[in-house]
């Protein structure tokens, strides 16, 4: 089995989130045991951040990827394939609406005092080049964005 993660996943391990470094340090390690794990170049560069963040660029590159060495997570390129679908997924993308990214439920929301519709887009094309790319690459997507992958993507969504 490969599972393709999302950037949030190792954030919360590397950032040590109380609320949620257990729970993604669990999943982590049994997808691990399930098959092979892997990440998209985009959350390659999201994860680089944080390491920037704290040192130079040389070291936080070293930094990063021995932490995915030693998770054994595999960086895979894009396909055409994952570009067409993310860009007919963005095309799709109803921003009229703000989407929970934990359940999928849209929302609308007005303005307190004009009651103008507030407009928000709570994803970017960024997301949607993930969801394609595990979507081509996996059979299950690790995320703590399960109500977002779940309605724009066909993939199986953990937790």
């Amino acid at each position: 089995m490969i599972t393709a993660l999302d950037t949030n996943i190792l954030l919360d391990i590397l950032g040590n989130d109380q609320e949620f470094i257990e729970q993604s340090k669990e999943l982590l390690e049994k997808q691990n045991r399930l098959g092979s794990l892997i990440i998209s170049p985009i959350v390659y560069s999201e994860l680089l951040v944080f390491f920037l963040n704290k040192h130079e660029t040389e070291t936080a590159i070293s930094k990063l990827d021995e932490f995915l060495k030693d998770l054994q997570v595999k960086i895979l390129e894009f396909s055409i394939e994952d570009f067409i679908i993310s860009a007919k997924a963005w095309h799709n993308f109803d921003a009229k609406q703000i989407n929970c990214p934990k359940c999928g439920t849209a929302n609308n929301f007005n303005c307190k005092k004009c009651n103008s519709k507030i407009l928000w887009r709570n994803h970017i094309i960024t997301d949607f080049l993930i969801g394609a790319h595990a979507q081509n690459k996996a059979d299950v997507l690790l995320t703590r964005d399960r109500g977002y992958y779940k309605r724009h993507f066909k993939l199986k969504v953990l937790p």
